[in-house]
């Protein structure tokens, strides 16, 4: 029993140790996780503040119209075309 408790407080040291050398020393590895972290949080506030509720409740339309209008295609004017050459 003791060399499972010994064991166990042989990794914790170790741990300890990573973590501490993680924290105090310049690595590659912590400045891209601590970026990371910030552009997270930065995109999250975001998100919630500008693309959490529309902007204005009525103004909602059916899906099924939302789409015709986005897949439709626009009618061509034939009145348009090629003006330079007359």
């Amino acid at each position: 029993m003791t060399i499972a408790l010994n064991r166990n407080t042989t990794s914790r040291s170790s741990l300890r140790k990573r973590l501490a050398g993680w924290v105090r020393g310049p690595t590659l590895a912590r400045d891209i996780a601590i970026v990371l972290a910030i552009k997270f949080v930065l995109l999250m506030a975001l998100k919630y503040t500008f693309f959490n509720h529309p902007q204005a409740e009525h103004m909602s339309l059916p899906p099924e119209q939302v789409a015709q209008a986005l897949l439709s295609v626009p009618a061509s004017h034939p009145s348009q075309g090629d003006q330079h050459a007359r």
